[in-house]
């Protein structure tokens, strides 16, 4: 996984979301990693870490997944539904109903979306 990281300071932020897309393939030994890269400053980056997240599955992932279902970007409440639908945690079932009302309806779609998924494998 290092070698991913190694010269992340040179890299531009489109370098940096390649790198995470990399890193989510990794699996579990990824998260700590991924679980940080959700804090950054370029949402773009903040996106491909939500999405890697999702796939991987951690369960580590789903609080800091469910509180950015109140970010201000859509786009990031957006991803955040989306991945807590595939990692499939019930204790995202309230914050995803309360993104059913989203503003935007993409997040309301997506929600929704993510909370069949959770009934379907409770």
């Amino acid at each position: 996984m290092t070698g991913h990281l190694l010269g992340v300071a040179e890299k531009t932020s489109t370098d940096i979301v390649q790198s995470i897309m990399e890193l989510g393939k990794k699996g579990q030994p990824a998260v700590d990693f991924l679980l940080l890269a959700l804090k950054d400053e370029d949402k773009r980056i903040r996106i491909a870490a939500a999405h890697a997240l999702g796939e991987i599955g951690d369960r580590r992932s789903v609080e800091p997944l469910i509180s950015m279902l109140a970010d201000r970007d859509r786009d990031i409440r957006f991803i955040s539904a989306s991945a807590l639908g595939m990692i499939g945690d019930p204790r995202a079932t309230e914050p995803l109903a309360s993104a059913c009302a989203d503003e935007n309806c993409f997040v309301r779609i997506t929600a929704k979306e993510a909370l069949a998924r959770l009934s379907c494998r409770h």
